[in-house]
């Protein structure tokens, strides 16, 4: 592990928990001259238990991992956001599926008519492909219940559509 990175870690944790150089020295016993070399990637043979200690501190885990695994691991927890985000735009339009049930006919209709509007727009402005405007206008045609049942269906093109959707006007919102 490059000594350099695991001080840019050590920084940025200290500083998002608020933490002095001072305090950090002296809640793991380590001196303050030492962090701030660690910290500021000065060469420098530091000691396994100064590490450790360090680590303990702010509650981090001192690991040694095959080279190239911490960016994989960055990887694989990025892969794992997007799975998140993908999740997240299925549920916000099956929410919007029920509440378009829910909502008297007239309002219903009238949020379908405002979708179908938005990918008009696209289509006029060449805002997106074709591929999507013909898309979007097979999922929004017939009666709101048939719209509906649309939204909380799934095929190879529904991660794609629903990452620019017609329906941001009406969305619940994102989770963080």
């Amino acid at each position: 592990m490059a000594i350099s990175r695991l001080g840019q870690q050590i920084r940025a944790v200290r500083q998002a928990r608020g933490l002095s150089q001072e305090a950090l020295a002296d809640g793991s016993g380590a001196g303050r001259v030492t962090i701030a070399r660690l910290e500021t990637g000065v060469a420098q043979d530091f000691r396994i238990g100064t590490l450790s200690r360090l680590c303990e501190a702010l509650d981090l885990e001192l690991a040694a991992l095959p080279k190239g695994g911490a960016a994989l691991g960055e990887v694989k927890i990025e892969r794992e956001r997007e799975r998140a985000r993908r999740l997240d735009r299925r549920r916000r339009h099956a929410e919007l599926a029920v509440r378009l049930l829910a909502l008297p006919s007239a309002e219903a209709s009238a949020m379908v008519r405002e979708a179908r509007s938005r990918v008009d727009r696209w289509e006029r402005e060449r805002l997106c492909s074709d591929h999507y405007v013909k898309r979007w206008r097979a999922r929004l045609a017939g009666p709101v219940r048939r719209v509906a049942r649309t939204l909380v269906e799934h095929d190879e093109w529904t991660d794609a559509l629903l990452q620019n959707t017609p329906w941001s006007f009406a969305l619940p919102p994102a989770v963080a």
